[in-house]
């Protein structure tokens, strides 16, 4: 096994933070120059091939622990329906939308559910006892396997979970216990046969994935670099790594828990245990400049890194789709969340509207059902419906950038919103409220985009009218956003940086 440079993460899912996109982004920038990488996660999760196919990721540039321990991370996808179950002759089916009843006589013993968005592709099957209470649940894994099973005590709670290698060998154990709450409380994991010892034991999956770190870079022929990505998932447990490997931290996310004062107020509980034990860690790696001065006076002591997570290809192999012919607007990337101030930004369309009648903004993102409610009624209170359109989460995004003529940010702080500079490498302006931190960063004031204060609802107006009427100016400011973005965050430019950061010839 050789993989130096391993990317920890929580998951990857359907729906993405900029966190993930960045490690995704991250992976394929390091296998193109011939880098062993990987992402590696810890979530258990049996659609993770499915949304790998959705990214374009192969097996080889994603580990989860899971599939690790039930040595399953290179598995040939087989698509499993009811029929293939082999149920007993004398069952019948009774086929639904979502998940098909099986019955033996009149006795409902069973039901069958199926994947989202498939056509009766399983996905568990739950079992009734005489009473019809539940007592047990198979899931199965999207490749087509039966991966682990549930057992439910007679309060219809989860008391342990089983986990099975192909061979159906139970390989992980998960107990659980009630908490004060009367919920679930895992209590004792234990892991089966694991290189030649019959039980391992373990609190829980957290603890597991310590161990299963230390087994990585133990495992690996060369000494290992591990990226925390996410510093709650990851942090800790390289500090309980004490080997050769070398280790860093992204700081994904603004440090403080003051917006207004990011030097002196106290720091973000997850990257505290970071941050206050600088000697284990071999630097710190942000998305900004303006973050990484932040910490740098913060932490005299602290090595940190200013890495781009969007790249780009070289200005003269990159043509820019003319921003006057592209057939939409206005356009927001991002969590749809309170402290992205999509009101501001949603009172704002309807400021331009009174002057540029045919405006149109699109929001990608998703969001908490309920902020979603309060936006689409805002939306329908200024009588927006046909100019605001909430699109949701979109994982080919970046090919609808071209689509679009400025990009808008309302946020009170950010880590460095990815959005940014992927819409200025499409040619797209982007026009944002000022705040720690991107805005400054990535736009050139008055050159490639425009910032404005925070709040300022009339200021953000007024700039997106200066562009969307004045074609010559929008089209400049498109070429130079372009052009930035091109020549600055090249792949190969900022493959040299990592390289120099972390050593690799």
């Amino acid at each position: 096994m050789t993989v130096c440079f391993t990317f920890i993460n929580e998951y990857i899912l359907g729906k993405n933070s900029s966190v993930e996109h960045a490690a995704i982004n991250r992976v394929k920038l390091f296998n193109h120059y011939k880098a062993p990488a990987q992402i590696v996660t810890k979530m258990y999760d049996r659609l993770l091939h499915q949304t790998m196919g959705t990214f374009q990721l192969a097996n080889q540039q994603v580990l989860n622990m899971f599939d690790y321990f039930q040595q399953t991370t290179d598995v040939p996808t087989k698509v499993l329906h009811t029929d293939d179950m082999h149920l007993p002759v004398e069952y019948a089916v009774e086929v639904g939308a979502n998940f098909s009843k099986i019955f033996n006589g009149d006795e409902h013993v069973s039901n069958v559910g199926f994947i989202p968005g498939t056509i009766g592709r399983v996905f568990y099957q739950e079992f009734f006892d005489n009473q019809g209470n539940l007592s047990s649940t198979d899931l199965w894994d999207w490749r087509g396997f039966k991966s682990s099973t549930q057992y439910f005590g007679q309060n219809g709670k989860l008391v342990l979970e089983r986990f099975y290698n192909l061979q159906g060998e139970t390989v992980i154990e998960q107990y659980y216990v009630p908490d004060t709450n009367g919920n679930p409380l895992a209590s004792r994991l234990i892991l089966k046969n694991y290189r030649d010892q019959a039980e391992r034991f373990f609190q829980d999956a957290n603890h597991l994935f310590r161990f299963f770190l230390a087994e990585l870079s133990h495992l690996d022929k060369q000494t290992t670099t591990f990226i925390s990505d996410r510093p709650g998932t990851s942090v800790k447990p390289l500090l309980e790594l004490q080997d050769d490997s070398h280790k860093y931290v992204t700081v994904p996310i603004y440090q403080a828990k003051d917006i207004n004062d990011p030097i002196h107020s106290p720091l973000d509980g997850f990257l505290t245990p970071a941050f206050d034990n600088l000697q284990h860690f071999d630097g710190f790696i942000t998305a900004t400049e303006s973050q990484a001065q932040h910490l740098r006076t913060r932490f005299p002591k602290a090595k940190v890194t200013v890495l781009p997570t969007v790249t780009t290809s070289p200005l003269a192999q990159s043509k820019l789709q003319p921003i006057t012919a592209r057939p939409k607007q206005l356009l927001y990337v991002g969590r749809l969340a309170p402290d992205r101030q999509l009101n501001q930004l949603i009172r704002t369309i309807a400021l331009v509207k009174q002057q540029v009648k045919e405006i149109q903004c699109d929001f990608y993102g998703y969001g908490d059902p309920e902020y979603l409610k309060t936006l689409n009624k805002l939306v329908e209170e200024l009588k927006l419906t046909n100019n605001v359109h909430l699109l949701d989460y979109h994982p080919d995004l970046e090919t609808r950038y071209d689509d679009y003529q400025l990009l808008l940010n309302t946020d009170i702080v950010d880590g460095g919103p990815m959005s940014m500079p992927e819409a200025m490498s499409h040619g797209i302006p982007v026009i944002s409220y000022r705040f720690n931190y991107g805005p400054k960063d990535w736009i050139d004031d008055g050159h490639d985009g425009f910032i404005v204060d925070p709040g300022n609802q009339l200021a953000l107006r007024d700039r997106v009218i200066e562009l969307m009427t004045d074609t010559k100016k929008l089209t400049a400011f498109s070429e130079a956003a372009f052009k930035k973005l091109h020549t600055s965050q090249t792949d190969l430019k900022v493959w040299h940086r990592w390289q120099q950061l972390l050593g690799i010839k």
